[in-house]
């Protein structure tokens, strides 16, 4: 196999140590890629519903059913007949899970000579294939389900617009069709993430405390109820949504078995000694698939 690091003889056997863990220990191995994933997906933050495929490998689900009844209430005189109503059960939809795999592989000499280093950096390119595509995978699931608009009344790098107003006035639009759906996060690419947050004009009134506080991390800010969420994965043709998340749907995953370590609905990982090869194979999977199944809990805003 060739190599891609020089070769610079041993090293202290503190790091050999070490590295020996990682490829002997699969629990830790499975800690390190799943600290790597968590850290980027944002799909479980907008389809916060977990169901479980295991047995089956496919779901069959409604999908907009509205929560009232199809007839109003009438006033009914006294010993009179009740009105009879019918409940209109939204449309079917169908998915099956789906397994997104990646393997890396490297030889004895990388575990000998302490390069523990490059190990994990193998790891991490791995992991941050997977966590991208999935996400890419779920946030295109999502845009394509999700048909209403409302239009930035400016441009968001005009004079005079607001965009912070513009995604307090999409949320107030699902608010009003009266489904139960309350709108409590807004997704954006960074760009127009930035601009919300400059046209909020709170960054300075935030808490600072602690190594998670949000005006130093930057990851998730939550404004008048809103959970801001910035990522790089929308469709090209989507800059901003406004959603309920505890509403819009799930991801369904399924355990295969093959004595993968990790749950089911994560990032499950194996290793494997390659004798014939003096050398180690790591694989990592995820098994799942979006599920949308509120489509009008979302909305796109558009002409930002």
């Amino acid at each position: 196999m060739p190599t891609t690091y020089p070769d610079q003889g041993p090293t202290i056997n503190g790091q050999k140590i070490t590295l020996d863990r990682l490829m002997n220990d699969p629990i830790l191995l499975y800690r390190v890629l799943r600290d790597l994933v968590d850290e980027r997906l944002i799909s479980p933050v907008i389809l916060s519903g977990k169901v479980d495929l295991t047995g089956s490998g496919s779901a069959i689900f409604e999908t907009g059913e509205s929560i009232y009844s199809d007839r109003a209430a009438e006033r009914v005189a006294h010993m009179g007949e009740y009105p009879l109503t019918g409940d209109t059960a939204g449309p079917i939809s169908q998915v099956s899970a789906e397994k997104w795999a990646l393997a890396t592989e490297f030889p004895d000499t990388l575990v000998s000579r302490g390069r523990m280093d490059l190990a994990v950096r193998k790891l991490i390119k791995l992991a941050n294939r997977l966590t991208k595509q999935f996400d890419e995978v779920c946030l295109s699931a999502v845009a394509s389900a999700v048909t209403q608009t409302q239009a930035a009344e400016a441009a968001w790098n005009t004079a005079g617009a607001n965009p912070f107003l513009d995604a307090l006035l999409s949320g107030a639009k699902i608010d009003e069709l009266n489904e139960g759906f309350e709108v409590n996060t807004i997704v954006a690419r960074p760009t127009s993430f930035a601009r919300i947050l400059g046209a909020a004009k709170i960054l300075d009134r935030l808490p600072r405390e602690g190594a998670d506080a949000p005006v130093l991390t930057g990851r998730m800010i939550s404004i008048a109820g809103f959970n801001i969420v910035k990522t790089t994965n929308l469709p090209p043709s989507t800059d901003v949504m406004v959603l309920d998340s505890t509403q819009l749907g799930s991801i369904a995953f399924e355990d295969q078995g093959g004595g993968y370590t990790g749950k089911a609905d994560g990032v499950q990982t194996k290793r494997f000694r390659k004798e014939e090869a003096d050398g180690w194979r790591i694989q990592a999977r995820k098994v799942g698939v979006p599920m949308v199944q509120e489509p009008m809990a979302a909305l796109k805003v558009t002409g930002v």
